[in-house]
């Protein structure tokens, strides 16, 4: 493919073909997320250089970044010892003279000729009572008027770079393509949503975002880019949910809800009236041929289990099958003990299927559910095995949903009863986020904790107070409290300085604990040793657990009161949240203690002391966004989705209300995308490959 014209081409064209890329250039691109003259085109700067003003060459000050212009006096190469070659000249103006080094560059002693007048960017340096300027870029100003420069005399944008991609080579060829496609960039937004925002059009904001001219045109462009970002991921999860809803009507549960109403009558305990609104908003979900696409949100320890054994036990009393998937083995046993006794109460018939269970055992449960008497079934991503076949699924609930796939949840749900799909998560998301990354669910909240539940007294501990909290916790386990002693690996290495599960297990063995009843967990045991060392510790045989995160989500032991985190700077807030929520469940007060090193950096501390802050999960979300960004949601939610680069949900909050709405009213009006404000978004989206049909799988 030859160099594209101005004029022509598509910005799905290939980097490779660009002038100056070729294969192997085009390799290294791909590591940036670069493919596409599209790719190209949105790798945005990841920061920016000023280099507006050049200075006079008397007034450039040691040990400063130098732009400045002057004529070539003298040029040459030179061969060193070391088999650098390096190439000298000298740069003079009417103020001065400063020397040029630049190494390994032998061209630019054929290139560059006396006389040439250069602007040049680079940090000046005294060597043996000389100032000089070494591997500086620069441009030849007789080869660029003043509003083309690339490289100096202007605002340079700084990109992310890998490997053999430099900042000038990629700088100039973003600039040569911007210039080369400009008619390629079409406008993909709705008019009304650019007049009604003042948005500039699209190429006008791709070129100021890469090369401002101003402040109020930079701003202006960023801001229109955000408006593309949530506006396209908006569109994309809402015309999946219509293409769902429109695929069929989902089984609808005509039932009196008797079953519910029995085990919520069993539990020695009051449902909060969050769990009884959300409740009611999942029976009108089951009782509409519309079905249910719901996403269930609620903080560690607000009750979704119990929510979500209500929903499973009516897909039963409507006569249909029902399936829970969780994350974890350890979950999947866990919501098994927890539903297991409440069922029995109520006739239904639960199997544990996860992959570490006997050749038989599966043989056996898979049986049931092809015949049906299977009546619920919880398990990991051994539901989704080709030889489990359901006789007739009514409901799908996913547990800790981002942790899988999108294709795992496909195969879950891809059943001929269209089930209903109920998706749970503990870790808390703030709702603006949730409305932009789960466009395509209903949004549910159990925003109230049970009565009597405690906040988790959180403190940090440095290494020379261990041994006092040692002597507290053993004081607390003598009291007949639990104890977990969390690590974020599970064997030593010689490439991480982290204390391990195993070797601290053995140490702890023998030293202040050694007549205490010490357990061991982690995820490459067996199912068989999980089980047991879970048993014991639920019934006190274990009363301190060394464990790695496989106990983040769904374990409940009551009696556990103290959680021990050892590195916890190698840990997210929201995760952070999530382990400490595994104690003081029982009525008792919790503790939970961050032991963190006399090397971990005052930034880390500083973020660690908002666990000893706050207890609210949700603003401990917004506090763990606010520094790490929306990718742990957003980044590969699902694949045919775009992402995100410059918007965050949190802080455009207002951004994501204007393009929500606009969403909403464009689907209304064109539902198929093939009115004048419609046609361009569909466009749009089959030149990025995003999916604006088909079932949405969770």
């Amino acid at each position: 493919m030859a160099e594209v014209k101005k004029g022509r081409g598509s910005l799905a064209d290939f980097c490779q073909y660009l002038k100056g890329v070729g294969p192997a250039r085009a390799e290294r691109f791909k590591k940036l997320g670069v493919e596409t003259v599209e790719d190209l085109l949105t790798h945005f700067p990841r920061t920016y250089y000023d280099r507006r003003n050049l200075s006079k060459i008397s007034s450039l000050q040691p040990g400063t970044e130098v732009s400045f212009a002057g004529q070539l006096l003298t040029i040459a190469q030179r061969r060193m010892h070391s088999r650098r070659g390096m190439v000298t000249a000298a740069v003079g103006d009417d103020t001065g003279v400063v020397q040029i080094v630049w190494f390994n560059q032998p061209y630019l002693a054929r290139r560059l000729k006396p006389g040439t007048e250069l602007i040049l960017i680079g940090e000046l340096t005294h060597f043996r009572g000389t100032r000089q300027v070494v591997n500086p870029e620069f441009e030849i100003a007789s080869e660029s008027f003043d509003e083309d420069l690339i490289h100096t005399g202007r605002i340079v944008p700084v990109y992310p770079l890998t490997s053999g991609v430099s900042q000038r080579g990629l700088r100039g060829l973003v600039a040569s393509t911007l210039d080369n496609y400009r008619d390629a960039v079409s406008e993909n937004l709705p008019e009304s949503l650019l007049d009604s925002a003042d948005l500039p059009d699209r190429y006008d904001a791709l070129q100021e975002i890469h090369f401002p001219s101003n402040r109020g045109s930079f701003d202006r462009a960023v801001e229109r880019l955000k408006h593309e970002e949530l506006f396209f991921m908006q569109l994309v999860f809402s015309l999946q949910r219509e293409a769902r809803l429109n695929q069929g009507d989902r089984p609808s549960f005509n039932i009196d809800f008797n079953m519910e109403k029995a085990i919520v009558e069993s539990l020695p305990f009051e449902l909060t009236v969050a769990q009884k609104r959300v409740m009611n908003e999942m029976r009108a979900d089951l009782q509409n041929p519309r079905g249910m696409n719901r996403l269930l949100q609620g903080d560690v320890g607000s009750g979704k289990t119990i929510v979500a054994g209500t929903t499973l036990a009516s897909a039963v009393e409507a006569g249909f099958q029902a399936a829970l998937m969780a994350p974890t083995e350890i979950l999947s046993m866990q919501h098994a003990r927890t539903l297991s006794p409440l069922f029995d109460q109520v006739g239904i018939r639960l199997e544990l299927l996860i992959g570490s269970l006997k050749a038989t055992d599966k043989r056996r449960i898979h049986a049931g559910i092809a015949d049906g008497s299977t009546q619920v079934v919880i398990g990991t991503h051994a539901l989704i095995q080709d030889d489990v076949h359901f006789k007739k699924l009514g409901l799908v609930i996913i547990d800790e949903q981002h942790r899988f796939g999108v294709r795992q949840r496909a195969a879950l749900l891809g059943q001929d009863a269209r089930p209903h799909l109920l998706v749970m998560t503990a870790t808390p998301i703030p709702r603006t986020l949730a409305l932009t990354a789960y466009a395509d669910l209903d949004l549910s909240v159990i925003d109230e904790m049970p009565s009597g539940r405690l906040p988790v007294k959180t403190r940090m501990v440095t290494p020379g107070k261990r041994e006092a909290m040692y002597r507290f916790v053993r004081a607390e386990i003598e009291k007949g409290h639990r104890a977990y002693f969390l690590y974020p690996a599970i064997e030593e290495t010689e490439k991480q300085d982290l204390e391990a599960a195993t070797s601290a297990h053995e140490e702890l063995s023998k030293g202040m604990f050694s007549d205490i009843g010490i357990g061991l967990l982690h995820g490459r045991m067996s199912f068989a040793d999980k089980d047991r060392v879970m048993t014991q510790f639920s019934t006190g045989d274990v009363k301190l657990l060394v464990s790695t995160t496989v106990v983040e989500v769904g374990v409940h032991v009551p009696e556990a009161t103290i959680m021990v985190v050892h590195h916890p700077e190698r840990f997210g807030l929201s995760q952070l949240h999530q382990l400490r929520g595994r104690v003081g469940r029982g009525g008792e007060s919790g503790f939970c203690f961050l032991l963190v090193g006399e090397e971990v950096p005052h930034i880390a501390r500083d973020r660690l002391r908002v666990m000893t802050q706050v207890s609210d999960g949700f603003k401990i979300a917004e506090e763990d966004l606010r520094i790490r960004g929306p990718g742990e949601f957003l980044g590969n939610r699902q694949h045919g989705v775009p992402g995100l680069k410059l918007a965050n949900p949190l802080r455009d909050h207002k951004i994501v209300e204007t393009v929500r709405d606009c969403v909403k009213s464009l689907i209304e009006r064109d539902p198929h995308l093939k009115g004048p404000e419609g046609a361009p978004c569909r466009r749009h989206l089959e030149e990025k490959g995003m999916s604006g049909g088909g079932p949405v799988v969770g």
